[in-house]
């Protein structure tokens, strides 16, 4: 099934179903993305060494990692001469 089907059963759901059920769901949806934030920030945390180059924020900036620490890496943007504390879950990983 095609992931806009998907949203628009949802959304059919979500009109009919009761305060309870909308709650339930909204916690079921919120573990999982944090399931899943969990495992990008382990994957992402056994790849990433200081001197990667990273992106985030989709992509549209660009750095290299100074250091890691347990959640997060710090990160030089090219061109700029501050650095940030960025969670390893919205990094990616340039070649």
């Amino acid at each position: 099934m095609a992931p806009s089907t998907n949203l628009d059963i949802l959304q059919t759901m979500l009109l009919t179903w009761t305060d309870e059920e909308v709650r339930m769901a909204w916690t079921m949806v919120a573990e999982e993305g944090e399931q899943r934030r969990a495992a990008k920030t382990k994957r992402m945390k056994s790849t990433l060494k200081a001197g990667d180059k990273v992106s985030w924020s989709g992509g549209k900036k660009q750095g290299v990692i100074v250091r890691t620490k347990y959640k997060k890496a710090i990160v030089s943007e090219c061109g700029m001469e501050h650095n940030w504390d960025i969670p390893f879950s919205m990094l990616s990983k340039q070649e």
